[in-house]
């Protein structure tokens, strides 16, 4: 990639970029902290454009042309969706597999579920990745110790590649058994692989998951390879056009681990970009945890086309290398984040003759909700807060976009009110109460379902749609707090650019708990080549920060506990502790493990991530400005609020300053989003402008 590797210290401009599925986020804060942000639709059929509109619509909004802009910048931080969504439409490289000799339906075979058991007996497992016909053995094989025990018949590799050349291979995934102890085969077939396909993407085991499993490694290989041309071709295509235009920092690819890396990095690996611009909203939402001194905290992420949901429990999030991409397992670190069809471009529809469903279909971007008037005709939940009142059709994207109330209700008379025999709100009110009811199960999932009380968290609202429906759904689970923040429609945006440069480095071998010397040698492997890495990214050695996991499990135990360890293991005292950290994990998790203890300790997995401390944009702190609202005040309008009509006041949210108070019901309309606020709600501005959202006492009278 033609781009620069240091930041310079000249430039003052953070700018991050998340492109979705509706819109593409922006936000651009300066030197002195002042935050500004843009949306704009955002285009499936070339990603980029998104971005560089959002560009060109902050160079027009500061008085700067795009290579003014982009020589301002010392950060430039971006996710998306692209992989995400390429693998839900199967728009990937057509992939082939080379494998070790007899393991060939290792994808086919794969791992049964518990959603094979016992619950759909008509349940079809998905296909595999890859098809037999493109997957190639070859004779070798490499035992646990790392010795070889047959040696590469090289002479069947040009037969292998002759296949590959009939079948259209445009991707090649090598995953030979055992190659992270002993990659010499791997090598090989990979040299042989460039040599005759020059330009060829091609993704090696060991380098990919370099971790015990053969199907989960194989998955990841093969994922990361059908991901790679088209990564690559957007990811170099987008940097050449930045340098073109003036950009002189490297562009940096938000990871699903919660962290960046430069671009050459995120095309060798760009599995770790799959839900990417989900993972800002969770550093931007553990930022706010430490910010708000809320511990304890749900993320709630409410898009155009999804919802997803994360915690910050005890201020830190959680990951771990154990995911599932396209109904396959696979060992990429990634923040826990559990995502379903819900947003505001989500379709209403009816299964049979009268039951109401919302989603997962969206409506996207184009055609969009029917009262964007481009040609949808279904009716989405957006469409139900035009209905109701609850978002001004005049003011949609601060009046950019001008939606068609007339639309929207008929959209939903045709499809939903006459069908069921309701009147035009009443249907309105029931998609607004079946994607609440939705989301709030999401919810449930993430907290009941792991054992934590989602009373006991601060629900954090963002995306374009989620202060909408944010007071329902706190309503819903017995929520006290709720946060919009004061970016809620960008908040991934402000997350992505708010983090540091993350190489997660993995290594897997099964070893006893109490094996000092292993340990400390893995560990020490795994840093030494997170320091080169950083290195190579211009991080100077103080920035620099090592955290450890080991997975651990009781022997003869098959799933693993992730557990943090502070430093190198030392000593008995340091395997004693981390042996407690584990049992109290995995009681929280498992319940308590009567007598397990007595079958012994076993690490299966070692994993650092080697942490770039890069520079923050300034954070303004507000001063008190008053409790009166009035003069953000834009007037009142009628608005259904639970199977009532109102005439509530709405608010600038621009406009409300640090110490104003709000009573509910009422509505403050932001720029790119709107926060409904129930009757038995009250908020206040905070200093740094978020708005804070609890119950109001019985005693207070509503409005």
């Amino acid at each position: 990639m033609d781009v620069p590797t240091r930041e310079s210290s000249k430039r003052g401009f953070y700018l991050g970029v998340d492109i979705g599925g509706t819109f593409t986020d922006a936000i651009l804060i300066d030197e002195e902290g002042r935050v500004y942000h843009f949306k704009t639709p955002s285009v499936p059929s070339d990603p980029s454009e998104g971005f560089m509109q959002c560009l060109f619509k902050a160079g027009r909004q500061l008085g700067l042309s795009l290579e003014e802009l982009l020589n301002k910048i010392s950060k430039l931080s971006y996710g998306n969706t692209i992989a995400t969504n390429a693998l839900l439409e199967n728009k990937v490289a057509r992939t082939g597999l080379v494998t070790t000799r007899g393991f060939r339906d290792v994808l086919a075979i794969a791992r049964i579920g518990r959603e094979y058991l016992g619950i759909d007996l008509q349940c079809q497992r998905p296909a595999p990745l890859v098809p037999r016909s493109r997957i190639e053995e070859i004779t070798e094989r490499v035992d646990r110790h790392g010795e070889v025990v047959i040696a590469l018949r090289e002479e069947e590799i040009d037969k292998i590649l002759d296949k590959f050349s009939a079948a259209g291979i445009e991707a090649a995934a090598v995953c030979l058994l055992w190659s992270f102890k002993n990659a010499a085969h791997e090598k090989k077939i990979a040299a042989a692989i460039r040599e005759r396909f020059p330009g060829m993407y091609c993704s090696l085991s060991h380098e990919i998951a370099p971790v015990i499993g053969e199907y989960e490694r194989t998955a990841t290989t093969v994922i990361n390879a059908s991901l790679g041309p088209l990564l690559g071709s957007h990811l170099g295509t987008l940097s050449r056009e930045l340098a073109k235009a003036g950009l002189q920092v490297p562009l940096l690819l938000m990871q699903a681990s919660g962290g960046v890396v430069p671009t050459a990095d995120a095309v060798v690996k760009p599995i770790t970009l799959v839900n990417s611009g989900p993972a800002g909203g969770v550093i931007a939402g553990k930022y706010l945890s430490q910010l708000l001194d809320l511990p304890n905290c749900i993320c709630m992420d409410m898009g155009g086309t999804s919802l997803d949901v994360s915690l910050v429990t005890q201020g830190e999030y959680s990951a771990s290398l154990a995911a599932r991409i396209s109904d396959n397992n696979v060992v990429v670190p990634m923040l826990d984040i559990y995502c379903i069809g819900a947003g505001g471009g989500s379709i209403a529809w009816l299964e049979g003759s009268s039951r109401l469903k919302v989603g997962p279909q969206s409506a996207g971007s184009n055609p969009g909700p029917s009262c964007y008037d481009r040609g949808g005709q279904e009716p989405t939940v957006t469409d139900a807060d035009v209905v109701l009142g609850r978002i001004d059709p005049q003011y949609f994207l601060g009046g950019e976009i001008l939606l068609d109330r007339n639309r929207a209700a008929q959209a939903i008379e045709e499809k939903i009110a006459g069908p069921l025999g309701l009147d035009l709100p009443a249907a309105a009110e029931g998609i607004c109460c079946i994607v609440d009811a939705n989301m709030a199960e999401a919810v449930r999932t993430m907290t009941l379902r792991k054992g934590y009380d989602p009373v006991d968290y601060a629900l954090i609202a963002f995306g374009g749609a989620g202060p909408v429906h944010a007071c329902a759904i706190a309503e819903e689970l017995g929520i006290k707090t709720i946060v919009i923040p004061s970016m809620a429609a960008v908040q991934s945006a402000f997350g992505i650019v708010q983090s540091d440069i993350v190489h997660s480095l993995t290594l897997g071998d099964t070893i006893e708990v109490d094996d000092l010397e292993k340990i400390g040698r893995h560990f020490a492997q795994l840093e030494e080549k997170g320091f080169d890495l950083l290195q190579n990214d211009g991080i100077e050695d103080a920035k620099m920060e090592m955290r450890r996991w080991l997975d651990i499990h009781y022997r003869g135990q098959a799933h693993e506990v992730t557990v943090p360890v502070a430093s190198r293991p030392e000593n008995r005292r340091d395997i004693a502790e981390i042996i407690r950290t584990f049992e109290a994990m995995y009681e929280s998790i498992y319940g308590k493990g009567t007598g397990f203890s007595q079958a012994g300790y076993e690490i299966a997995m070692f994993r650092v991530d080697a942490v770039g401390k890069t520079k923050k944009p300034a954070t303004l702190v507000r001063p008190f400005a008053g409790a009166d609202p009035g003069p953000a005040l834009k007037g009142r309008r009628e608005v259904f609020f639970q199977g009532s009509l109102a005439r509530v006041p709405v608010y600038s949210g621009e406009k409300l300053q640090t110490g104003n108070t709000l009573d509910g019901p009422c509505i403050v309309e932001y720029m790119d989003t709107t926060a409904v606020i129930h009757a038995a709600m009250k908020g206040v501005i905070d200093p740094y402008l978020n708005l804070i959202l609890q119950w109001k006492d019985k005693s207070e009278p509503e409005q």
